[in-house]
């Protein structure tokens, strides 16, 4: 009989992951304290929850900074249009909240800010996973992302709630996130992340089988 701690049981696989993905979780949220630097470290993230999930991978810390650095310049750039676009539509909606007080208009158009702001998300979702992926361009990518969020659209609706999880318990209760600050700290972005790429990972399985690993714009 096999002891529970030997390396192979399902436990201690289990609790492989968890310790990866907490090792992950603070490479991720220390690479993403310079700001500009968070693009590069979101796809080292997108990189690491594929390795684990396919037990692939030589090392977490090394296989991160390497995605890191192979990853920042497309990353780097599609972050920080990403995050000029998201504080442009905040600054508007302060602007609404300001001076629309009790307007049918300002209902409108915090809802159309709403709407843009959750569009850029669900392209954020696949874009990253998709630069650490594939050779393309950017425009390529962010194409593919764009066709992506719309053809797969239920994935979609999942992956961004997972993502906007901590704003939106923040929004609904500010104690409540405070209570769950710990496991963000921790693991929680590691572990979303990991979900939304086992959502994601049959996705690139049907592209590469009809497309190729090598493909460019999704038909």
């Amino acid at each position: 009989m096999k002891s529970i701690f030997d390396l192979d049981t399902p436990l201690m696989r289990f609790l492989t992951k968890v310790g990866e993905m907490i090792i992950v979780n603070v490479l991720f949220l220390v690479c993403c304290l310079p700001v500009v630097t968070a693009g590069a470290s979101i796809a080292a993230l997108c990189k690491i929850s594929q390795d684990i999930i396919l037990d692939e991978g030589y090392g977490i810390v090394r296989t991160f900074f390497r995605a890191f650095r192979e990853n920042f310049k497309q990353a780097t750039i599609a972050w920080i249009v990403i995050l000029v676009v998201m504080v442009a539509l905040g600054a508007n909606w302060m602007l609404v909240f300001t001076f629309l007080n009790g307007t049918t208009l300002r209902s409108l158009l915090n809802g159309l800010l709403g709407v843009l702001a959750v569009v850029v998300i669900s392209i954020a979702v696949y874009l990253f996973p998709l630069l650490t992926r594939y050779q393309n361009t950017l425009k390529e990518h962010v194409m593919n992302a764009m066709i992506l969020s719309v053809v797969k659209l239920l994935r979609t609706v999942v992956m961004v709630l997972m993502t906007l999880a901590p704003v939106l318990i923040a929004w609904y209760s500010l104690q409540m996130f405070v209570y769950t600050l710990v496991f963000w700290i921790v693991i929680g972005f590691a572990f979303v992340n990991y979900m939304g790429t086992q959502l994601l990972l049959p996705v690139f399985r049907e592209m590469e089988k009809n497309n190729g690993k090598d493909m460019k714009i999704l038909k």
